[in-house]
């Protein structure tokens, strides 16, 4: 295998490696608000670096694996770099699956459409498909539009990343971490945008300068890239950092609460729970909680313990357990497998679930749904 390497190959490997290793520390990470999103993000730095990679070290030649997916990943920049600003300035808000599969759609129908060509590919040269119309063809009409359309749908998620963050910052305050911690956050996020901005500028040119001056694929790509691989060390070694250090670390100052205003709270509670349904947030904790109702958190513990004798986690549960038991006597929920009840009630955890349902029942859900079926008849 004969390799083309240099120091700008193996600084763009380092690079990608480095980026790599970040969506992977970010994924395990669920203190951080959004780090699924902000993974998602890196990982296209990633994916691109092992892209460029592949053909500056002449491995093109031997694995075509980024040819036939290449401007794939891409189009899940700008989805990921907005959902991840929307997730710090609004850390409670939960964003449902679908909302998210609706920013990743233009990702999904590119890595459909290759999967597409590939098997319209494997059927043409079997005679199977009879068709003047080749596989490369196909191939080449999406080279044509797959890397201006990028350029285009990222520029439309920063000006919409930029709006966001100008409407938020005149009004909003996120009520989790204070005034001084939002305001680091607003540093933060001004930060990433602005480098962003610049980042935008240098691939609109990249893009644009070679229809009007012929130059070779090393000196359109290299600098951008270069420019990538410092943003991704930046990122990983500033942002990160800092955001570790301001989110959900709740100071639970206690608190003496005389009669009315443990009425007054726990009514509020109330109200999450029954009115607002918070408990169907898969993802609400204490500090959630605390910063949804502007209850300290320590008060919520002691509130529960003293009036309601439960800890936090089984009056949360206990919510979720009644919501599971109606849906299961629901008909209309006849479709829906007892997991898929348990999810959409807010548990994540089968296990969780499982205990959740027994301690509050005596019996399992099972044991409950053949009763309640039974009782039907």
């Amino acid at each position: 295998m004969n390799l083309t390497l240099n120091w700008i190959n193996l600084l763009i490997l380092f690079g990608a490696v480095q980026a790599l290793i970040f969506c992977i520390i970010l994924l395990f990470h669920k203190k951080h608000p959004g780090s699924k999103f902000l993974a998602a993000f890196i990982f296209v730095f990633a994916y691109n670096g092992f892209e460029t990679f592949n053909w500056s070290a002449g491995l093109d030649r031997y694995y075509l694996f980024f040819d036939m997916f290449g401007y794939v990943v891409i189009y899940g920049l700008g989805p990921g770099l907005y959902l991840y600003i929307m997730s710090m300035l609004y850390p409670d808000r939960k964003i449902t699956v679908k909302r998210i599969a609706a920013h990743y759609s233009l990702v999904i129908f590119q890595f459909t459409a290759r999967i597409a060509i590939i098997i319209y590919h494997l059927l043409w040269i079997n005679k199977i498909i009879v068709s003047e119309v080749s596989s490369m063809q196909l191939m080449n009409i999406v080279w044509f539009y797959a890397e201006p359309l990028s350029v285009l749908i990222f520029l439309a998620y920063l000006v919409a990343s930029v709006y966001e963050f100008r409407k938020f910052k005149m009004t909003g305050q996120i009520k989790s971490i204070g005034k001084e911690g939002t305001q680091m956050v607003f540093n933060w996020i001004r930060s990433l945008l602005f480098c962003l901005v610049i980042f935008a500028i240098f691939w609109v040119l990249t893009v644009t300068v070679p229809y009007f001056v012929k130059l070779s694929l090393d000196s359109t790509y290299y600098p951008i890239e270069l420019g990538l691989v410092l943003f991704i060390y930046w990122l990983a070694f500033n942002g990160f950092h800092k955001m570790k250090l301001i989110y959900l670390r709740p100071v639970l100052q206690p608190e003496t609460l005389n009669a009315s205003e443990q009425e007054e709270h726990f009514n509020r509670l109330l109200k999450a729970m029954e009115t607002e349904k918070l408990y169907l947030d898969p993802e609400l904790n204490l500090a959630r909680l605390s910063s949804h109702t502007g209850i300290p958190a320590k008060s919520i513990s002691s509130l529960l313990n003293q009036r309601h004798q439960t800890s936090f986690n089984d009056f949360i549960n206990g919510y979720r357990v009644k919501e599971v038991s109606e849906m299961m006597v629901n008909p209309g929920n006849q479709h829906f497998t007892i997991s898929g009840i348990a999810f959409e009630a807010g548990f994540n955890s089968q296990a969780t679930f499982q205990r959740a349902f027994k301690k509050q029942t005596g019996m399992s859900p099972r044991e409950f749904m053949n009763r309640g079926m039974k009782k039907a008849v």
